[in-house]
C-alpha cells in the first residue's frame, strides 16, 4: 500500500476521523473506556468545574463530564467529530453548558485561565506540535487548575505495529518524562503517572495557584494580580499579591490557606454557602480546599497572602507494560 493511501486511511479512522466509518468508530469507542474512567477518577469534574477536552472525538467523554454537572468545551480538528459531538450532546449545547470548536490544539481559541480542567485522551500522539499544545493547555488553565493527558509511550511501538500495522508508524510516542518536561517548561507542576490498560499511561499536572517567584503574575477571569513580596521565614514564606478584581471570579479551590484584605472598592464573595460583602479594610480567610468565588461590585484592589505552591519531588514513572489489544 502506498504512503499516500496509508495517510488517508490513518486520517479517516484515527488522526482526523470522518465519514461513516469515523463516526461509527467514535460513536462507540470501546477501546477508550478505561481511559475515560481513569480520567474521571483522577480529575473528579463537578458542578464548579469548566472542562476543556482536546481531540474530543465523538463526544462520549464530554457526555460523562456533563452528566457530573460540569460545564465544558470541546475542540477537534475534524469537522465530522465536532458534528458527532454536537449530535450526542445537543441538550447541553442548547442549555449553554457546552461549547464546541473546530481548531488547532497549538492555537486554542480561548482566553487565558478560562478552564479549571483540561483533558486530552488518546489523541496527543497525533498532535504535530506537542510542546506548543501543552503550553496552550497551561495558558487556558486557571490558577490551581489541573491537566490530564492519556497517551502511549515508545516502549509500546512494537505492540502497536502488530495491532495497527502502518497506522502505528504515523503516531508520535512520547515518554512520561518528555511530557513532564514540557509541562514544567509551561509553568505546570507535573503530577502522577498511571498505566492505562490497552492504551499507555495517564499523566496529570497542576497549574500553581500561587507561583513561587516575586514578580510573577496570576491571572484568571475577573482577577489580575502580581506577587510583590514575601513575609515570614524562608522555610515557610507567605507571598503577598497586589491584585485588581474588576469582574466575576469563577468558582475555584484554594490550594492552601489564604488571607484576603480589601484595600479599595467593594467585593462580594461566596464561600461555603455563605455570602460576604467586603469593603475597604475588611478581610476574609479562605481555608485550603474551599471552593469560593467573587464578583466586584466596584473595581476592587486587594492584598492576597498565602504560601507558594511548590512542585513535589518527582515520582519515578511506572514501567508501562504491554496489554492485550482492544476489542
Amino acid at each position: 500500500m502506498s504512503a499516500t493511501f496509508m495517510d488517508r486511511l490513518t486520517d479517516r479512522i484515527a488522526r482526523r476521523p470522518g465519514g461513516l466509518i469515523g463516526r461509527l468508530i467514535y460513536r462507540h469507542p470501546a477501546g477508550h473506556e478505561t481511559s475515560f474512567a481513569m480520567m474521571l477518577d483522577a480529575l473528579h469534574p463537578g458542578p464548579e468545574d469548566r472542562l476543556l477536552d482536546l481531540g474530543c472525538g465523538g463526544g462520549v467523554f464530554l457526555e460523562r463530564v456533563l452528566a457530573r454537572g460540569a460545564s465544558a468545551a470541546g475542540l477537534d480538528h475534524s469537522p465530522d467529530m465536532v458534528a458527532e459531538t454536537r449530535r450526542r450532546n445537543a441538550a447541553a449545547l442548547a442549555a449553554g453548558r457546552l461549547a464546541l470548536h473546530q481548531g488547532d490544539v497549538a492555537r486554542l481559541p480561548f482566553g487565558d485561565a478560562a478552564f479549571t480542567l483540561v483533558t486530552s485522551l488518546n489523541a496527543f500522539f497525533f498532535f504535530p506540535e506537542p510542546q506548543a499544545a501543552i503550553a496552550e493547555m497551561a495558558r487556558v488553565l486557571a490558577p490551581g487548575g489541573r491537566l490530564g493527558i492519556v497517551t502511549t509511550p515508545p516502549e509500546q511501538a512494537a505492540m502497536l505495529k502488530r495491532w495497527f500495522g502502518p497506522v502505528a508508524a504515523r503516531m508520535r510516542l512520547d515518554a512520561p518524562d518528555s511530557l513532564a518536561g514540557w509541562m514544567a517548561d509551561a509553568g505546570l507542576i507535573p503530577g502522577e503517572v498511571k498505566p492505562v490498560r490497552q492504551v499507555g499511561y495517564l499523566i496529570t499536572a497542576r497549574k500553581p495557584a500561587m507561583p513561587a517567584s516575586i514578580g510573577a503574575e496570576i491571572t484568571m477571569p475577573g482577577f489580575h494580580g502580581r506577587i510583590t513580596g514575601r513575609l515570614g521565614p524562608a522555610t515557610a514564606p507567605l507571598l503577598v499579591v497586589d491584585a485588581l478584581v474588576d469582574g466575576a471570579i469563577p468558582p475555584h479551590a484554594a490550594v492552601a490557606d489564604e488571607l484576603v484584605v480589601v484595600l479599595d472598592g467593594r467585593l462580594r464573595a461566596r464561600m461555603g454557602g455563605a455570602e460576604h460583602l467586603l469593603g475597604p479594610g475588611d478581610h476574609l480567610i479562605v481555608p485550603a480546599g474551599t471552593i469560593h468565588e467573587a464578583v466586584a461590585e466596584t473595581p476592587a484592589r486587594l492584598l492576597l497572602m498565602g504560601p507558594p505552591e511548590q512542585a513535589a519531588p518527582p515520582d519515578h514513572a511506572p514501567e508501562i507494560t504491554p496489554a492485550a489489544p482492544p476489542r
